[in-house]
């Protein structure tokens, strides 16, 4: 008896654990709003300011930003995007890839034109910055 309680306990808790699907998100969420803010000739900083913090940088290729979004609701398919960012050596935005495409606004092309000095921020330094500095400090 007890081991077909045993038996069907495990059944019943292996088929209630694979009913139940989580969502699952991933990546720098972007909306259509934000990129519709970007301008060419932006600073790295005021498109910071604006879509959060890149989600790659590519050690390879330090003028892309790459923000990149994933979900997927209850193991059903996966919806991906993916937004590419190009600067020029002065960190200013010159072009962009991906899913999104910036509106027209109608709004900018009247002479009064708002614009938003970002300061510069202070990039900290990392965990295996400071460790590295410590172990130069020693050996030196």
């Amino acid at each position: 008896m007890k081991k077909h309680l045993i038996i069907i306990t495990s059944l019943a808790s292996a088929i209630y654990g694979c009913v139940y699907k989580i969502d699952i998100q991933q990546g720098n969420l972007v909306s259509q709003a934000q990129v519709d803010q970007l301008r060419p000739g932006m600073t790295a900083n005021q498109v910071r300011y604006i879509l959060g913090t890149p989600l790659l940088v590519d050690p390879f290729h330090p003028n892309r930003w790459d923000y990149v979004y994933s979900f997927q609701k209850g193991g059903g398919p996966r919806e991906l995007l993916h937004l590419s960012l190009f600067f020029d050596s002065d960190e200013r935005l010159t072009a962009l890839r991906g899913d999104f495409r910036p509106k027209p606004n109608e709004e900018l092309a009247t002479p009064e034109i708002t614009t938003v000095e970002v300061p510069p921020r202070k990039i900290e330094r990392g965990i295996f910055q400071i460790i590295g500095d410590f172990f130069r400090g020693l050996f030196s």
